[in-house]
């Protein structure tokens, strides 16, 4: 290996990447952890603002730090993990079980889609080139549609 290449790689932190997607993680659950203690439904408090900020984080988080940082690695995290742990995770803890095994295959699908449409956000905007960037900001536009086709 050469010397840049070693030295690349002994600088690559997850931190960073890791303490981003804990923030957007953080600003999904707030809003599910409230209602769920308080017992009611939606509204339109604060905890619909926090959702709103959530969903704009996890669409421009990986193309942000992609394109500051050139960190691949890093930034494929921030688009997979925050939509993937906030999803599978208070299904698993608050016991929400799938109705049929149609909607299981569809969320599955869903979640797999948006997942692999983040990362890949991440990877374009990383390579901090014009045509890249511009692959990345499609394949945000795009998992906005897909996130939002899901909702019922």
């Amino acid at each position: 290996m050469s010397s840049e290449a070693l030295k690349s790689q002994k600088s690559f932190s997850f931190f960073p990447a890791l303490l981003i997607s804990a923030v957007i993680i953080i600003l999904w659950l707030i809003p599910v952890l409230v209602i769920s203690l308080r017992g009611e439904g939606w509204g339109s408090a604060p905890w619909g603002v926090f959702s709103i900020i959530a969903l704009l984080a996890t669409i421009i988080a990986p193309v942000a730090y992609g394109w500051q940082t050139k960190d691949t690695t890093g930034a494929v995290l921030i688009g997979v993990l925050p939509f993937l742990l906030t999803i599978t995770i208070p299904r698993i803890f608050f016991g929400i079980s799938a109705q049929d095994t149609n909607y299981l295959v569809r969320s599955a699908l869903s979640i797999v889609a948006l997942c692999s449409i983040g990362g890949l956000e991440g990877y374009f905007a990383a390579k901090r080139e014009k045509r890249a960037f511009i692959i990345a900001a499609a394949l945000a536009g795009l998992w906005a549609i897909v996130f939002l086709s899901g909702i019922n």
